[in-house]
């Protein structure tokens, strides 16, 4: 599959690779330069293999809230809420981003490589509730990151600098209109902007144009899963999955118990009284190597759990991971990660990295 902006991408010379049966870019003149880019300047993503479905109707809040381990009765018109949604057993099916225009016009930002997991899971389980689902993926979507992407938005939407953090705007485009957000997953601040492929097309020129002062560059998905990871959020696939509960991973935070109820909560509560529970921290290496997904992570010589993400942090100029493992750590302790033969010592640290 290719997105709206596939052969602009080609044109830019980017390294294209396969991502959840995506074509999709991963870096175009290198990881490093555009993770400090977005960090430092401002850079631009092309996130259209991202869904966007829309939840409508009389019951939609309450329909919603039951699926969410965040809360989303109750928020602010043009909010936008970050949450897990979970199986009846407590596993991950994804976590998304769920945008309320009001209490019955919702929509949700879901994981590419759930698109059509997500769609079907929405569609079961409002069987009992009155709303309606509707998939709205073929339009496109941009992340635009970094501590200069407000002034640039700005030189376009005026009325983008009202938009508060985690909140959003519906504003007219040209002959369209585009949903602009201040959201994003990169740590770095910025705007996310949801609408049809011809006005994200559009967009993308004008923005990498405008943004020339400003030092935009086009950003890959190498740089995009360095910076997520440095501020320590999920990925799906890695700290979240079926077989990774929400409370197990670094998303626990969403998980609002005193909500009546919501799908998974009864299994969730169980693993809290139960020594199965698994946790999620995060580790420094203290010497060489980088700590790849999947590798063994010992305490004491006894094997404790294993790396879900790690990568060479840039900005921190050192290499980081996160691991889940059967043993709730306290920052400062110890443990060992295997690569290759050898045993590398790191340390247990609070997240963010960064």
């Amino acid at each position: 599959m290719k997105t709206c902006l596939h052969d602009r991408h080609e044109r830019l010379g980017a390294k294209i690779a396969d991502f959840c049966g995506w074509e999709m870019p991963i870096q175009y003149k290198g990881i490093l330069q555009e993770h400090q880019a977005v960090r430092e300047h401002v850079g631009i993503f092309d996130v259209s293999h991202m869904g966007r479905i829309s939840i409508i109707g009389p019951e939609a809040e309450k329909f919603l809230d039951y699926l969410s381990t965040n809360k989303i009765a109750g928020k602010n018109d043009l909010s936008a809420i970050y949450t897990v949604w979970c199986k009846e057993n407590g596993g991950c099916i994804d976590d998304v981003v769920v945008y309320k225009i009001d209490q019955e016009h919702f929509f949700a930002i879901v994981n590419a490589t759930n698109r059509e997991k997500d769609l079907i899971h929405l569609q079961k389980a409002s069987a009992e509730f009155d709303v309606q689902i509707q998939p709205k993926f073929s339009d496109g979507i941009l992340a635009i990151q970094g501590p200069k992407a407000g002034p640039l938005l700005q030189k376009i939407f005026l009325k983008s600098s009202s938009i508060k953090r985690m909140h959003f705007k519906i504003l007219p485009y040209k002959n369209d209109s585009i949903i602009l957000s201040a959201t994003g997953y990169t740590g770095a601040g910025g705007f996310e902007i949801y609408g049809s492929s011809e006005a994200i097309v559009d967009l993308w020129d004008r923005l990498l144009e405008e943004g020339q002062p400003f030092g935009i560059q086009p950003i890959g998905l190498g740089a995009r899963d360095t910076l997520r990871l440095e501020k320590g959020y999920a990925l799906y696939g890695h700290e979240l999955s079926d077989d990774i509960l929400a409370s197990e991973s670094v998303s626990s935070w969403t998980i609002k118990w005193d909500k009546p109820d919501f799908l998974g909560k009864a299994a969730l509560k169980t693993l809290e009284n139960s020594s199965k529970k698994r946790y999620e921290c995060g580790i420094i290496l203290m010497d060489k190597g980088i700590a790849r997904e999947g590798y063994s992570v010992f305490k004491d010589g006894q094997l404790i759990g294993q790396v879900t993400s790690g990568t060479f942090s840039p900005s921190l100029n050192k290499s980081i991971a996160i691991v889940l493992i059967n043993e709730n750590l306290r920052l400062g302790d110890s443990v060992d990660v295997q690569i290759r033969q050898n045993l590398i010592p790191t340390k247990v640290i609070e997240l963010p990295f960064l």
